[in-house]
C-alpha cells in the first residue's frame, strides 16, 4: 500500500511542478488549472453532504455497495456478504453467496435511476422509486440488518429466515463479524 501511496505522490509532484512552472512559451502562469484539476478532483471524491441526494444510475460494487455517479456509497441498514464469501447451502454446498448477492442487486436495479440519500459519511439510504433496495436485500435474504438498521430490517430479515431465502437457506458467516475480522487482521498487519 505504501508503495501504491508513493507512487502517487511522486506523480502529484511532477504534475504540480509542470503546472506550478510558467509556459515557457507565452510566460503566463498555470496556476488557475493546477486550481481547477484540484477543485474538480476535490469534488469527484468528496463524500455526500446532509441533505443532497445522489440520483442517476447505479453501478454495483457488491452487494451492499453502490457507485452512483463519481460517489461510491453502502447501502444503509444492511451488511452484505463481500464479493469473494461463499456460503453453504441446505445440501452443504459451497457457493459464492458474495457474488449471488451483487448479481441480484445489479438484476434487481437493471437500469432504473436510484436516488440516495447520504446517511453518514459513507452509507447512504437508496432507493429506486419508493422502493429501498436495503429492505430488499434483507427481504430476499441477501443481507442482513446492519446494526444501524431499521426495526423493519430485522423483521424482513425474521421472514427471510422463516422462508430460508437466500443466505437462511443454509449456512453463512455473518457479514459483519467477517469484516471485523479482517478489519482487525489488517491492523494487527499493519502494526
Amino acid at each position: 500500500m505504501s508503495l501504491i501511496l508513493g507512487a502517487l505522490l511522486a506523480c502529484a509532484a511532477g504534475v504540480a511542478g509542470t503546472l506550478l512552472c510558467p509556459d515557457e512559451k507565452t510566460g503566463r502562469s498555470r496556476l488557475p488549472l493546477l486550481a481547477a484539476l484540484l477543485a474538480g478532483g476535490l469534488a469527484w471524491h468528496a463524500p455526500a453532504r446532509a441533505g443532497e441526494v445522489l440520483q442517476g444510475p447505479a453501478q454495483v460494487i457488491d452487494g451492499g455497495t453502490l457507485r452512483v455517479g463519481a460517489r461510491q456509497v453502502g447501502l444503509y441498514g444492511v451488511v452484505a456478504p463481500e464479493t469473494d464469501q461463499t456460503c453453504s447451502d441446505a445440501q452443504d454446498r459451497t457457493y459464492a453467496c458474495g457474488r449471488d448477492a451483487a448479481r441480484a442487486l445489479a438484476d434487481h436495479i437493471g437500469g432504473a435511476t436510484v436516488a440516495c440519500e447520504p446517511r453518514g459519511a459513507d452509507r447512504a439510504l437508496c432507493r429506486i422509486g419508493d422502493e429501498d433496495l436495503g429492505a430488499w436485500m434483507v427481504a430476499s435474504g441477501l443481507a442482513v440488518p446492519g446494526r444501524d438498521a431499521a426495526p423493519a430490517y430485522t423483521a424482513a430479515a425474521d421472514r427471510a429466515w422463516g422462508r430460508r431465502l437466500g443466505l437462511w437457506s443454509g449456512v453463512f458467516q455473518d457479514p459483519a463479524e467477517r469484516r471485523g475480522r479482517h478489519a482487525a487482521a489488517g491492523l494487527r498487519d499493519a502494526g
